[in-house]
């Protein structure tokens, strides 16, 4: 068997561990925020209020050109009190998300003004865990259709691995 015949098995086998394995993670971490957004629907809710309401911009990147790139996100962050404990929390929605420009985390501080009173629901075994929008953020179905796409991938380059390994080429 030539050394590059035997290269580019193992880097089809290894493409198929990181794509399937990157695939099989974000099925899995998507299909758990699917869950708690059905699991939600059936929470108890209390009446809560806004006490911070800013946009966050975090630093992603910085180019070769010393160029910096960042992203903004909507940071609301609420109290509520269940059986006489108050809680402290920041999660809207299930799959919240960050973008490139701060126009959506300006809708949602707008949204979501300091003092405004809010329908808080929450996980009545574990009280500190709480929403605000009991549905699936647009980034929940992006990682199902990112996670089948790596998945596949996977299974097609470990499909090829196997044609290589059994005929030889």
């Amino acid at each position: 068997m030539s050394n590059k015949n035997q290269n580019s098995k193992t880097g089809l086998f290894l493409g198929a561990l990181i794509f399937g394995g990157l695939g099989i993670f974000l099925l899995f971490s998507s299909i758990q925020n699917l869950k708690m957004v059905h699991a939600s629907k059936s929470w108890p809710h209390v009446q809560g209020a806004v006490v911070s309401s800013n946009v966050v911009r975090v630093l992603k990147s910085t180019d070769k050109k010393g160029k910096r790139h960042y992203s903004y996100k909507g940071d609301v962050r609420y109290n509520y009190r269940v059986e006489g404990q108050e809680y402290l929390s920041g999660r809207i929605s299930f799959g919240d998300y960050s973008t490139n420009t701060p126009a959506h985390a300006q809708e949602v501080v707008a949204e979501y003004p300091v003092g405004k009173k809010v329908q808080v629901y929450f996980d009545p075994d574990a009280p500190m865990h709480s929403v605000l929008e009991r549905k699936a953020g647009f980034t929940s179905f992006l990682y199902v259709g990112l996670g089948l796409l790596f998945a596949l991938g996977g299974l097609a380059l470990l499909f090829l691995f196997f044609v290589k390994l059994f005929t030889g080429r």
